[in-house]
Formats: structure tokens, sequence, C-alpha cells
């Protein structure tokens, strides 16, 4: 016989264990299941000769719960899961409760569904499912966008579309996600809006990266073509601007051209010769390579709106048009011989300006995309992390395949030097293993046969065969970069200023123009040239200086660029309101175990006879609380190995666990006044186990640092006893008076709402050194902000109730579903590089809307005075939204 331990999720009570059980009695072979509900595991003891792991793995085949054999250590294979689960039943209990007491008033951030009222108390998990309308979701590549109007346009379109609940467009990366009622709306009538828009849009596969390969080539067949119209648009206007502006060539040029139809041209007929050449030389690039702002504005004026297209193309053409009517005013007047010909602007048309214009918006628009793209750097890194190609053992032979054909259950062989491909456990040989990129740990870590490995880290000394458990999209790098990617596709609330002003923007634009023409034709004294020419010239220059794309891309492209940065530095920041909202933080609640302790705590005294302890462990080696996992190695170190088997093992949420060992009834729990566990065996007390656990060596800087640099009060939470509890958190720096001792899992939200709710909060400048006093005399005048810190999976309530959540990772483990803001590694020193980010990318938000809103609101006056060129003007425009997508690039130098 043989015994096989499999992770089986998701598990929610007592019938999905006996449905589990009964599946795996009802092969042939097995001799005995014991399912843990706590661990959401199977043990199966089977004979090998009549059923394989194979056979084990696909037994739960016809029902909804998933299988992979359980790694002998490192993180449970269905973490995630278990961990999205929790995260739901927490949401779907508390929005009862909020009903219940008619204070149903729900929000969410991030991933996690937030509540301001959770149960109190305990309760039996929430069946699978949650009550209420179903929600789908689509990603969408969207081409065509050139600035903030074109975004508006589109969400405004999907807004009006019935069934849409919700609609983000992102102008960085060209992007867009849209939420929808599928009782009301289908997927082709979320792409039916496009139909009447002068955008394209397709589909991104739900498993699939927002930049892909295809999208890659894509994107550089794009940017080849800009490229080529830029230079075939800046060769035909130097020679515009020579012939036009050069002193003596305007002439020359039309004498030579003119003497080759007349012996000898009059002054008139020079010049028409000159400027119908200079018109020759414009058409293709105004309707060749200014092609894409002609499109782009009907298409905006026939989906309702006005973009910046339409400003280049009215600009431009009304430019072109006068010069037109300049070139052909002696065929109009039909003399060839006096200056009336030449009464306006002594004949010399504007297609200089025309020409340049359109190639500086040409120039600006392919820098602005290559640095846009460079806003992807960061995911894109990720990404090529995992190796293309792996080595997979099949029929007992090697097989390079393609990532994407690799499936779970595969055996992947790894070279030293290579990258883990999968995510799996080491079935044979031994290795170190490079995990810096998940862990920030610079030394290898030891892996050998049961260890668990991480796609995308690398293999540094040794050859391990690997089983694959989860692959493609299910993997953690996968659910990092989707994690990135969801959170870059978000808006912060502060974009809603950019986006009233966009809103707007174009036709305030016109009505400014047209006021100018009307000062300059109307009121302002006739010129040398005329009250036409002095009126249209300032006209043109503000319809061209105006500028909406730097207003639409100063937000994304900052939490573009700042939340990848995030991301490769441990950090996941879901999304724009969280990132928004963690600047004003004033309060942080640490849950005690695994957060502010290293969460491996010992057995420092124990009065437990040996024959109870070894019932005790016997007992705890069916949990993977950490505690449990304390007594049993407590019991092992004092040779009371090996253990029985456990029976009808249960856990009871916030108590502890019972089960039958060795025919008696045993119970290890919570002691009555919080202080260790007490050890009962057929219901009478036998003794009492007290525990010690370190403090995380950062724990003291973070809350130091937290304190003294932001202002930021702390709170501790935890089930131990006051005194216990007491001394962590002095040691750790946090006061007496803000310490939950005793309190249960599913209390732990109440905690974070009393501190929200606490008058203490205004507070918080007592506690901080007179260094900060300033800052923390602005942070008592602030709405309370809370966050609550714990490892993202027995912590879902309480992360849901507070404005904030922190979850700790737990090594490569990393639980993304669990809160707004995930630190990776592990490190609690994260949280002041999240902070830090947050106010970085905010203070880049904030700068480039500065920039944005300066410019436009400086260049327009210039424009409109005549100091500006309606040349120069569409330089300056060009280059406003260089400027801004530069700055947001600045935030790669974060550290």
């Amino acid at each position: 016989m043989e015994t096989q331990r499999l992770a089986v999720a998701v598990m929610h009570c007592e019938k999905c264990v006996a449905n589990v059980a009964r599946h795996y009695e009802e092969l042939s072979g097995v001799a005995a299941v014991a399912v843990d509900l706590a661990g959401q595991s199977a043990e199966v003891t089977y004979d090998p000769g009549q059923v394989g792991v194979d056979d084990l793995l696909h037994a739960l085949d016809d029902t909804n719960f998933k299988v992979a054999v359980m790694p002998e250590a490192g993180p449970h294979p269905f973490a995630a899961d278990i961990a999205a689960d929790e995260a739901e039943k927490a949401a779907k209990k508390a929005a009862e409760a909020a009903e219940a007491q008619g204070e149903a008033e729900v929000r969410k951030t991030g991933a996690a569904a937030k509540t301001h009222a959770v149960p109190d108390g305990e309760g039996t998990p929430a069946a699978d499912g949650a009550d209420g309308p179903a929600e789908a979701a689509i990603r969408l590549t969207i081409e065509g966008m050139h600035c903030a109007n074109c975004a508006a346009s589109i969400e405004s379109h999907y807004r009006k579309t019935p069934g849409v609940i919700d609609v983000v467009v992102n102008l960085a990366n060209n992007t867009g996600r849209v939420v929808f009622d599928p009782a009301q709306a289908s997927v082709n009538d979320m792409l039916a809006v496009f139909d009447n828009l002068a955008f394209t849009a397709e589909l991104i596969p739900e498993d699939a990266p927002l930049v892909d390969e295809r999208r890659r080539a894509r994107e550089a067949a794009r940017a080849k073509r800009d490229r080529k119209v830029f230079g075939i648009s800046a060769v035909l206007t130097v020679i515009i601007v020579a012939v036009g502006m050069i002193p003596g060539w305007h002439m020359g040029t039309g004498g030579a051209l003119a003497g080759l139809f007349v012996p000898e041209p009059t002054h008139v007929q020079a010049m028409f010769a000159a400027n119908i050449l200079l018109l020759a030389l414009t058409v293709p690039v105004q309707f060749g390579c200014g092609a894409r702002f002609y499109k782009g504005a009907w298409g905006s004026l026939k989906g309702g709106s006005a973009n910046m297209d339409v400003l280049v193309a009215l600009g431009t053409s009304i430019a072109f048009l006068f010069s037109l009517w300049i070139t052909f005013l002696p065929v109009v007047v039909n003399d060839w011989s006096s200056h009336e010909a030449l009464a306006i602007n002594e004949g010399m048309p504007y297609f200089e300006t025309c020409a340049m214009l359109i190639t500086f918006v040409l120039l600006g628009k392919m820098l602005e995309s290559r640095a846009k793209g460079a806003t992807n750097a960061a995911i894109e890194s990720l990404m090529n992390l995992t190796p293309p190609t792996a080595c997979v053992l099949r029929g007992g032979e090697e097989r390079e395949v393609p990532l994407a054909q690799v499936v779970a259950g595969d055996t992947v062989l790894v070279r030293p030097g290579e990258k883990m491909p999968v995510d799996g456990v080491v079935t044979e040989g031994s290795t170190e293993v490079d995990e810096s990129m998940l862990t920030g740990e610079a030394l290898p870590v030891v892996k050998a046969a049961g260890d668990a490995v991480t796609g995308g880290t690398q293999n540094t000394t040794g050859s391990v065969t690997v089983r694959a458990l989860r692959v493609g999209a299910d993997s953690t790098l996968a659910r990092i970069v989707r994690a990135v990617e969801d959170a870059q596709g978000t808006k912060a609330p502060i974009q809603r200023i950019a986006d009233r002003i966009a809103a707007v923007f174009v036709p305030a634009i016109l009505i400014i123009a047209l006021v100018v023409f009307c000062v300059w034709f109307f009121v302002v004294p006739a010129g040398p040239d005329g009250r036409l020419v002095q009126a249209l010239m300032p006209a043109i220059a503000v319809i061209c200086v105006a500028c909406p794309c730097a207003l639409g891309l100063a937000t994304p492209t900052a939490l573009t660029v700042g939340m990848g940065k995030g991301a490769q530095l441990g950090v996941l920041i879901k999304d724009g309101t969280v990132l928004e909202t963690m600047g004003g933080l004033t309060a942080a609640v640490f849950d005690k175990t695994g957060t502010l302790t290293v969460g491996e705590p010992v057995v420092v005294a124990c009065d437990v006879p040996a024959d109870a302890l070894r019932l005790a462990a016997a007992l705890e080696a069916k949990s993977e609380h950490p505690l449990a996992r304390a007594v049993v190695a407590y019991a092992e170190e004092r040779g009371l190995a090996p253990l029985p088997l456990a029976e009808s093992f249960q856990a009871v949420v916030g108590e502890g666990v019972r089960g039958a060992v060795g025919g008696h009834e045993v119970f290890v729990g919570a002691n009555g006044d919080g202080a260790g566990s007490v050890v009962s065996v057929d219901g009478a007390p036998v003794g009492c186990i007290q525990f010690r656990d370190e403090p995380k060596p950062d724990a003291a800087a973070t809350v130091r640092e937290l304190r003294e640099s932001y202002g930021v009060t702390s709170y501790m939470v935890t089930g131990d006893a006051a005194p216990t509890a007491r001394v962590i958190a002095e040691e750790v720096g946090i006061e007496p008076g803000h310490v939950f001792a005793g309190v249960k899992p599913l209390e732990k939200a109440d905690c974070v709402r009393a501190v929200k709710g606490a008058a203490a909060v205004a507070e918080l400048g007592s506690a901080v050194e007179a260094a900060a006093e300033d800052e923390s005399a602005g942070a008592s005048k602030r709405p309370a902000v809370v966050a609550f810190v714990g490892d993202g999976i027995n912590d879902a309530p309480a992360l849901a109730a507070a404005d904030i959540g922190v979850a700790m990772a737990s090594g490569t483990d990393v639980a993304l579903d669990a809160g707004s803001v995930v630190l990776m590694r592990n490190r609690l020193s994260d949280l002041m590089v999240a902070l830090r980010l947050s106010k970085a990318t905010m203070r880049k938000i904030k700068q480039n809307l500065f920039w944005a809103l300066i410019y436009n609101c400086t260049m327009i006056p210039l424009a409109a005075v005549g100091i500006l060129a309606p040349a120069l003007a569409g330089a300056a425009m060009a280059l406003s939204s260089v400027s801004v997508v530069s700055n947001s690039l600045l935030l790669k130098r974060f550290k």
C-alpha cells in the first residue's frame, strides 16, 4: 500500500468533504481516504497494483473540484483559488449583514468586494456563487485613438449602450475594458459600438496578455509606416520651406519655371509659377501624409464629438484654402502685370505653414507612440522571464515544445542555467533556484524532490524534473502580469479633472478661435497685410496650438509606468483609486501572526503529558496552521514520532481543531483567556501549550517610519491574550492602547471599523516627532484612511472592511486576489515602497496635469495675440504631449 496526499480545492463544508471521500472510496484499489477541510487536501491510501496517481488525479473530473499532487513543502497549489473564495464569501456575508441592518453600502476596491458592514461572530461558509446580477467583462485593443477626446467618445458611446455596467478606456496603452450584463447584451453588441466610430477594436483573449507577439508585430509595422510617412513629409516640407522662405529662392525658382513657358515672365507670372510648385509639393503632405487627420476628424464628427484631429484638419485646411486663394488670385482677376494680383500678403501663400504644421504633428505623434511603448517596458520584462519553449518528457522521450502546449501534469526537464517554464513541484534531482524575481532574496534556494518551484525563476546548478501544476494563465507570473495590466487599465479619481476638461476642450477652442478672428478683423486696426490676413493667422495659431492630448495622457501614462515599476519592486497596486487613496493613509492595522511576526511560532512552555501531547500532535498534523506546525515539531523533538493517524478531523474557525486519535476524542484550541492552546482528551483538559513568535526584523523600523515620516498610526490585532500581545506590540513600537487582543478571525473586521470610526485617528500628531509636526497636523485634518495588513488568506473580512487591504504574500505564494495591494516579497518594509510609489506616481500625475493646463493657458493667449506663428504653434502642440509622456517615464528611476 502507498499513501498519496492530494490538494483539493475548493471545499466549503462537510458535504464537500463527503463528496470527495465518496468519489475516492468508489475507486477500485483505494483502501482509505482522509479528507482535510481546513487544509483543502485529501490523503488517499491505495494499492499501486490496481490504481495509479493519474487515476487519483482524475477521480473528481465529474465535479467542480480541482486536484493536484500536494507538494511536501511550499505553498498550496490552489492558494489563489482558496484566497479568492474566502474573499467572495466574506463579501457576500458582509453584504447580507448590511442589508439586514439597512446599511447596505457596498463599494468595490481592486479585486476584492469591500463593505462597511461585516457580520459579527462566526457563521457557516456561504454556498457556492454569489447572488446578484451576473457580470461579464471583455478586454479590447483599440486602434485609432489620438487624444483624450477619443477615449472619452468611446466611453460615452458605451455608457449609452444597454447592458453596459462599466467601461474604462486607457489612452496610454490603447486598450479598453468593458463590464456588461450578459443577460441584456452580447459580446457582438459590445463590438458593434465601434461600427459608427472612427476606431477599430479587437477582442483580447481572457488568458492572453495585453502586449503579445501579434500586437508587438502590429505596432512595429505601424511604427515603420509612421516613420516612412514622416520621412516623406519632412523631405517635402524642407523643400517647401526653402523655396517659400529663404530670401531670393521663391522668385528665383518662379522665374526659372515661368521662363520655360514665357520668354520674359513678369513678376506676377514668376510668383504664380513658384506658388504652383509649392502647391504641388504641399498637396502630398496635406492630403497624403495628413490623411490620418482627415479620417480621424470625419470619424470623430460622425460619432458626435470633436477630437484633436478636428483641430489639426481644420487649422491646416483653412491655411491651405487661404493659400490656394492667394495662388490663383491672378487667374481670378486676370491681371498678370499689376500688383493687384498680389494684393494679399504680396502674393506669398502659407503653404509652408500647412506643411510644417502636419510635419511637426506627425513628429510629435511618432515620438509619443515611442514613449508610450516604453511605458509598458515593465510588463514586457515580466513576460520575458518565462522561456518560449519547454523540454517535456512524454512517452519516455524528451520533446521541445512551445510553452503554450505544456499542460498541467506534464513532466518538464529543466537544465542548469535555464528558467523554470511552469509552476510545479520537483520530482527528481536537486538544484539551487534564484527566486529573486519574486522574493527579492539574492541567495539561491535549494530545491529537491517535493519542493515547489515557480515559473520564471532561474535554475542555477543542477538538472531537475518538475511536474507542472499551474501553466499558462494560471501560473504565478501570468497572474502577476494580468493583475498589473488590469491595474494599469483603471482610472485614478484625479483623472476626472482631465475628463471634464476634455469633454468641452475642442468646442471651447473653436469658440476662442472665432472670437480671436472677430477681434482681429473688426476691432484691431488693419495692418499692411490687410484685415483678413491679420485675423486669419492668429485664429489658425489658436486652433493648432491647443492640445487635448497632453491632458489625456497625464494620468494613464503615469499609472502605467508607476504600477509597472511597482511590480518590478514586488508591490502590486490593484487600481488607480487605491493608489490615490494610499497617499492619504492615516492608520494601519496589522495582523500579528505572519505579518508583524515571522509566522513560525515555537513552543516555549508545555505542561501536557507525553501521551496526550502525542495525540494532540497527531491531530495538529492534519492542520496547516502555524501553531499546529509548532506543536508537531515540539512533539517530534521530544521523541514522540511516529504519530498515530487522526480521523474525523474538523477545524472550527476561531476555536481550534478536533478529531479522533487512537480511540480518543481530542481537542486542541484557544484557551479561555487567549493565552496559548489548551489540550483536551475525551472532554477533559489535560494541559496547556504556550507559544512564542519572533517579530520580523523590519517590523519595528516599518512602524517607526510610518509614524515619523508619514504620520500614520499603527494598530495590531491578534488572537493572543493581552499580556502576550502587548509584549510583541512593545517590541515593534505599537502603543499598548492600540492593541486588539483575543480577537477571532471573523472579528478582525470589527477592529478595522473601530479604527476607522475612532476619534483617536484625529490625534495622530501626538505620536509624531517634532520634525514631522506640520505633516501630522495636516494628516489630522484628513478623513480617516485605514489600511489592514494581513496574510490575505484568513483575513478576507478585514481586508474587505479596510479602505486599503494589503496582503502579504508568503514566499512564492502570491495571493493576488486577496487584497487591493499585494506585497509579493513578504517584506513588511515594502509597505513603505508602496506608500512612496503611490506618492511619487500621484506627484507625476499632478505635474503632468499642471504642465498640460499651463501649456494651454500660456500658448493659447500667445497665439491669440499674434506672437506665436501657426507653424510654431503646431510644433509646440506636438511637443507638449511628448513632454508629458517623458515626464511619466521618469518614474522608471524610482527605487
